[in-house]
């Protein structure tokens, strides 16, 4: 059968379409998913700067600490200055935690947030808690910070609907209250963090220098679609997200920032529209208007269920995993927290 010059302009014209969309999609994949391992070289460029991570002189401070996202009334119910005692800090660590998760928040001092598990590296750890309408939660959490000082209460209702509010408070806090410390981790109260080898991680990937930016490190999220469905607690209407896709962003369990990040969030936050999904506000439409590239921890770096179990009954030669999946029990952190301790052949210590 003869085949006409158009028809085979046609034929050529489509398989020219179809051969770049697969190249297209093939670079995608490939610069898409760069190995963490490569893009953390000792030798690599990136996230060297000498520039001092935060400008004061961008913000009003007297009317800026009033402000959080779009409300103008914000106030801290209770705040503690945990970094004034140290001249530098290696890593602040701020843990989103419900009002009445007071188990969970301390099983974290007593495990892997124990601030004299690094006494090298020095670090600090807060908790982050909106309000409460319960006066009995409240004189609760009150006599908890008594006694460890380590709370930050903003005056925003604690809820699902306010996490962006929570999110963007550790921010604001890092920025006005611990601006000495060389990374920041913002974490959730129901996770296991292997301290160690986080801390060691760190210092071989960017050496014993100060100067770390652009970095946004986390398990990725890559371009997933919205969630409508009536019966899913995250869902989204249009009008408060007409888009199909969100932004790339970071599950919200573990994210490892360099303080020239935290600031740059914190700024644009005040200036971009609330949302109050907070991981994909803040990590992915806040990220992105910044001009951050996220850095994927991967999946190899999260413990799942079968990961768990398996390490939990391994010999004492097999390393533990850098962290917990999210939606730990207090007693599987504890559990993973004591034979993390085995393995490093350090005494497990009674932690008040």
């Amino acid at each position: 059968m003869m085949i006409r010059p158009c028809e085979r302009r046609v034929r050529t014209f489509a398989v020219f379409i179809v051969a770049t969309y697969a190249l297209s999609s093939l670079l995608y994949l490939c610069l898409d998913r760069v190995h963490p391992s490569l893009l953390l070289s000792p030798n690599a460029t990136w996230w060297r700067t000498n520039q001092p991570p935060y400008n004061m002189s961008l913000i009003e401070e007297a009317s800026d600490m009033k402000w959080l996202v779009d409300r103008s009334e914000f106030k801290f119910l209770i705040n503690n200055q945990r970094c004034d005692d140290a001249e530098s800090l290696f890593l602040i660590v701020f843990v989103h935690s419900a009002p009445n998760n007071f188990h969970k928040r301390q099983v974290i001092r007593n495990t892997w947030g124990h601030e004299d598990n690094l006494p090298g590296d020095p670090i600090r750890v807060v908790f982050l808690v909106g309000a409460v309408n319960e006066s009995t939660v409240q004189q609760k959490i009150e006599e908890e910070n008594y006694l460890h000082h380590d709370i930050i209460q903003g005056n925003f209702l604690d809820s699902y609907r306010n996490l962006t509010y929570k999110h963007v408070m550790g921010l604001k806090w890092v920025t006005y209250f611990c601006r000495q410390a060389r990374f920041v981790f913002k974490a959730d109260d129901d996770i296991f963090v292997d301290i160690f080898q986080l801390t060691s991680f760190l210092k071989e990937t960017f050496g014993q220098s100060s100067g770390v930016a652009n970095l946004l490190m986390c398990y990725l999220i890559r371009s997933p679609h919205v969630k409508r469905s009536q019966r899913s607690k995250w869902r989204v209407s249009f009008k408060e997200y007409p888009g199909r896709k969100y932004p790339t962003y970071c599950a919200g369990w573990g994210i490892l920032m360099s303080p020239d990040v935290v600031f740059k969030l914190y700024l644009l936050s005040s200036k971009e529209r609330f949302f109050w999904v907070d991981d994909v506000h803040v990590t992915g439409t806040l990220a992105t208007q910044v001009g951050i590239v996220h850095v994927d921890f991967s999946e190899k770096l999260e413990l799942k269920d079968v990961d768990m179990k398996k390490w939990m009954e391994s010999d004492m030669s097999m390393k533990p995993y850098m962290f917990g999946q999210p939606n730990l029990d207090t007693e599987t952190i504890v559990n993973l927290w004591n034979r993390t301790m085995q393995y490093y052949q350090r005494p497990v210590p009674s932690l008040s």
